[in-house]
């Protein structure tokens, strides 16, 4: 009898170590796709994979997110194995990636700075379109940024600051904020939101769509200095900022431009296949650009930037002449 119970705690357990051995085994088969984005597209991208991997059994998507100049220089500099990056500023993919890293340059989404606020934040009942600049550098209120040299979102920044100070007269705000104590910077513009929900930040700047998506309250800057009018490229490119450039040691210089988001599939893809089919469904009208959308985003294109011809046929077909 006892030699039986033996034998039934023994199968038992054997079929429990299978059923964990083939669960890993199908853990190690599904195909794996990996995706570096935006820190600004972190809550769409959630979306987007949940869709994509629900439509497409077997599929694991990988996210990564960040700056998008500091996720393009791990591709470069540190060879992270990325199967499509998409970009917070299509010109991070030109600059840093173009023409060894990359082929081509496809544009889909756009977006605007604001400054955004918590409930928690001083003077949030008077703050305005008009009077932010005067409110963000009284002497009892903290306001920050993303690190210009890792994050798009926080070199534009920067660029609307200069771009106020003209709008509104204000000689000398750039170079008071830029000394400002108060002032915060930090090495995401996602890593603001915590802060600004929890009071420890009383403004932050940060695009449109992620004030949006995390339900926080904004002031609406003026489209002359939001950089959300491609109709204004003139007036924006008149201000600049320098940063970091492909090499160790090297500067860019930056001008104001429209806030466009660029996507492409690095040369070193491990998945080119894989990339190739998930980039459809971002560019797909009821799939990842309807996400887009809901949460706070315009749509450009999607189009090409510049030479296109070594865009893969099927994306191609999905972009606008």
């Amino acid at each position: 009898m006892q030699g039986k119970r033996n034998l039934q705690k023994f199968l038992v357990l054997l079929s429990a170590v299978l059923m964990v051995v083939a669960f890993a085994s199908g853990a190690l088969a599904a195909e794996k796709i990996m995706v570096y984005h935006a820190g600004s597209l972190s809550a769409p991208m959630a979306k987007i994979e949940a869709l994509y991997e629900a439509a497409n059994p077997g599929v694991d998507v990988l996210r990564e997110s960040g700056g998008s100049n500091a996720l393009a220089r791990k591709i470069t500099d540190l060879g992270g194995a990325c199967d499509v990056f998409l970009s917070a500023d299509y010109l991070v993919i030109e600059k840093l990636l173009r023409p060894a890293g990359a082929e081509w340059n496809a544009l889909f989404a756009s977006n605007a700075i604001v400054l955004m606020y918590g409930p928690k934040s001083k003077y949030n009942n008077e703050v305005n379109a008009k009077n932010w600049t005067k409110v963000m550098m009284r002497p009892d209120v903290n306001w920050g940024h993303s690190e210009p040299d890792a994050d798009p979102c926080g070199y534009r920044s920067l660029l609307v600051i200069q771009l106020a100070e003209k709008f509104y007269g204000d000689k000398g705000l750039y170079e008071r904020a830029m000394k400002d104590p108060k002032r915060a910077v930090r090495q995401k513009a996602i890593e603001l939101v915590a802060m600004v929900e929890s009071g420890a930040m009383d403004y932050a700047f940060e695009y449109k769509s992620v004030a949006v998506q995390h339900k926080l309250d904004y002031v609406q800057l003026p489209p002359e200095i939001n950089l959300m009018d491609p109709a204004r490229d003139k007036e924006y490119s008149t201000v600049s900022i320098e940063l970091s450039g492909k090499e160790p040691g090297t500067k860019m210089k930056v001008k104001g431009e429209p806030i466009v988001y660029g996507l492409t599939i690095p040369k070193t893809a491990p998945n080119n296949k894989g990339a190739l089919d998930f980039v459809k469904f971002v560019l797909d009208p009821n799939g990842g650009l309807k996400v887009f959308q809901e949460m706070g985003q315009d749509i450009v294109g999607p189009s090409s930037y510049g030479d296109g011809s070594k865009i893969p046929a099927e994306v191609q077909k999905m972009l606008k002449k």
